[in-house]
């Protein structure tokens, strides 16, 4: 998995907790999460580079309960810290997705 990702030269720490998540289910969301970086994040990211002090991260944790999935991810670029929790996800790939689209929603006004 994933300990960090570089979008625009910017490093952004990867932490992550899974509970009853398969090792091909983890993968799907590796990929998704380079690939979602590097294709909606990545002209948002890149506004960010310049700062002498960036600090950026990505918390985030997934559980599959017996039909759902949960989900809780934290976002943080400088002082923009985005938070997104959904709960009862049929699909992890659709959960992961709204994330994203959710980030790039919440960057987009800034």
């Amino acid at each position: 998995m994933l300990n960090w990702i570089i979008i625009a030269w910017v490093k952004i720490n990867v932490n992550y907790k899974f509970e009853n998540l398969d090792k091909p289910i983890i993968e799907t969301i590796n990929n998704l999460l380079k690939k979602w970086f590097e294709q909606k994040l990545d002209k948002y990211i890149e506004k960010h580079k310049d700062n002498k002090n960036l600090e950026s991260h990505l918390h985030f944790s997934i559980k599959k309960t017996n039909k759902w999935y949960d989900g809780n991810f934290n976002f943080k670029i400088n002082n923009e810290n985005i938070i997104y929790k959904r709960e009862w996800f049929k699909n992890i790939i659709d959960l992961v997705n709204h994330f994203f689209d959710h980030t790039k929603e919440e960057l987009s006004k800034k």
